[in-house]
C-alpha cells in the first residue's frame, strides 16, 4: 500500500472526553500552535480516538513547511494572525485508538477501514491521507507531486500492525 509522505509535522491527535491535544513524535505538546486543527477535531472526531497523521499548511498550491515552523516561535498575537492567514490541516494516515479501544495490533487494512469510516463526517481542515494499492499511480504521485512539496511515498504492508515511527519511505530527492 502506497501513501504520500507529507512535508509537515508528524503528530498524534488525541481526542478525549476532556478535550483534544496534538503531540509530536518527541512527545512535545503542539496543541497551542494548532488551534484550528484542535477546533475541527473537537467537532468532528468522537472522544476515545487517537489518530496518527501530519499537520501541514498549504500556501500557493504547495506545502509550506516554513509556515509551520513560524507557528512554533510565534507569540499569541502573531500566532492568531498566522492561523487566520495560513490555516493548518491535519492529514490522518492511521488510527491507534477508536472508542477507547486500542487498534494498534490490528492489520493496517482494518485500521485504515476504521479511519475511513471515522472520516466520512470530516471536512477541512481534517482529511485522510490518500492511499493506493496501484504501484503505477503511486509512482505517478512520486513524480508529479514533488513540486507541491510532498516528500515521497510511505510503503506499508496491509497486514502489518502499528509500529510507531517504523516505516519504509521512498523519498524524492529532486
Amino acid at each position: 500500500m502506497y501513501e504520500m509522505k507529507w512535508d509537515g509535522f508528524r503528530a498524534v491527535c488525541l481526542v478525549g472526553a476532556d478535550g483534544v491535544s496534538l503531540w509530536s513524535r518527541q512527545s512535545k505538546d503542539l496543541s497551542r500552535y494548532f488551534p484550528d486543527v484542535l477546533a475541527a477535531a473537537s467537532e468532528q472526531i468522537p472522544p476515545g480516538c487517537i489518530l496518527d497523521g501530519e499537520a501541514v499548511v498549504w500556501s500557493g498550491g504547495r506545502l509550506n513547511f516554513e509556515a509551520l515552523q513560524q507557528r512554533l516561535s510565534a507569540g499569541k498575537t502573531q500566532l492568531a494572525a498566522l492561523v487566520r492567514e495560513l490555516p493548518a490541516n491535519f492529514a490522518a494516515f492511521d488510527v491507534l485508538c477508536v472508542a477507547g479501544h486500542d487498534a494498534r495490533g490490528l492489520p493496517f487494512r482494518e485500521r485504515r477501514a476504521l479511519l475511513e469510516k471515522l472520516a466520512t463526517v470530516w471536512s477541512p481542515p481534517l482529511s485522510v491521507s490518500p492511499l493506493t494499492r496501484d504501484r503505477e499511480l503511486a509512482l505517478q504521485w512520486f513524480q508529479e507531486l514533488a513540486g507541491a512539496g510532498l516528500e515521497g511515498l510511505v510503503i506499508k504492508a496491509d497486514s502489518q500492525a502499528y509500529f510507531g515511527g517504523k516505516r519504509i519511505w521512498l523519498v524524492n530527492c529532486t
